[in-house]
């Protein structure tokens, strides 16, 4: 049997040290290819105006979902479950949490836009899922969404699932 050189054994941790670095890029690279976890939305810093369909009105119905981190007892649902969307026209609608600790939570909303393939073409021009929430203790929270429909939608774009999925970032005060 032959012997392997130091050299090359010590290959071996190196490869799996920066192949671990890669994962996180190759991931992102992945998820914005394919849709997958919601990477693929567009978030619109643009005018509004730019959004206006020239031609006929493209519409869509958008199902709202949402899924509190299943170890928690947080109540967290849209208001309400279908939404006309409407290319170029703005809708601004809520979630709704409540958060039945004696303590406040920082959560952070995860969103996924299904199919994939499609996403893209939901337009979120303000979202709670931007940034970090604080939730006081014992408090229920709306949570704003703004979205729109783009005008480059293609016809047989006319259904899309938004869910959120809430992780808790920080606890302050409370242990778990």
């Amino acid at each position: 049997m032959k012997k392997m050189s130091p050299w090359k054994i010590s290959l071996v941790p190196i490869f799996m040290f920066g192949f671990g670095f890669a994962m996180v890029p190759l991931y992102d690279i992945f998820c914005e290819v394919t849709g997958l976890n919601g990477k693929n939305y567009q978030v619109f810093t643009g005018d509004i105006n730019s959004l206006m369909d020239e031609g006929g009105v493209q519409t869509a119905n958008l199902q709202m979902l949402a899924d509190a981190d299943s170890r928690d007892l947080w109540q967290f649902q849209p208001e309400n479950k279908h939404l006309e969307l409407q290319a170029g026209r703005l809708i601004t609608t809520y979630y709704e949490l409540t958060n039945p600790y004696d303590y406040p939570v920082t959560i952070q909303a995860v969103p996924s836009v299904a199919p994939g393939e499609w996403a893209e073409y939901l337009v979120k021009i303000e979202c709670f899922c931007f940034t970090q929430q604080l939730v006081p203790a014992k408090s229920t929270m709306k949570l704003p969404l703004q979205v729109t429909l783009s005008a480059k939608a293609p016809k047989e774009v006319n259904h899309l699932s938004l869910s959120y999925r809430l992780y808790q970032s920080e606890t302050l005060g409370g242990t778990f």
